[in-house]
């Protein structure tokens, strides 16, 4: 799965669950998934270890959002508001419903999407320590 093929899925995905026919880069995209922050949060328990990651992609996507940090590919911002996205969309691949193995393709997805972005979720780390600092 590339992160081109990512956006091509997921625009028609969250056509369907916002209904307003936004693509995922753009700034009502990336707000539509951002308003969802309770759940989004709740639900991303189930990623287990990659819970902290998970994290880390939410600070991006704020920082992003906010012009605070620019220094990111469009396709990974794309990528982290379509696993967002996914994780909260309850009928997918495998329907969350289902006990234990309902978030196994969300966790797929949003392992895919951290590994083909680690160089640049490693580069806002660097910047986000000191910033911090």
């Amino acid at each position: 799965i590339t992160p081109i093929m990512l956006n091509k899925f997921t625009q028609k995905k969250i056509k369907n669950k916002f209904d307003h026919g936004i693509t995922i880069t753009s700034e009502e995209g990336i707000s539509a998934v951002m308003n969802q922050k309770e759940k989004v949060f709740k639900l991303s328990r189930y990623l287990g270890k990659a819970a902290d990651d998970f994290k880390l992609f939410w600070d991006l996507l704020c920082d992003y959002k906010s012009g605070t940090y620019k220094e990111v590919p469009w396709k990974m911002i794309a990528a982290i508001v379509f696993s967002i996205g996914y994780l909260v969309m309850p009928l997918d691949v495998i329907p969350d419903v289902l006990p234990i193995v309902g978030f196994t393709d969300d966790i797929t997805v949003f392992g895919f999407v951290l590994a083909g972005f680690s160089a640049e979720l490693d580069a806002y780390k660097k910047w986000k320590a000191r910033k911090d600092y």
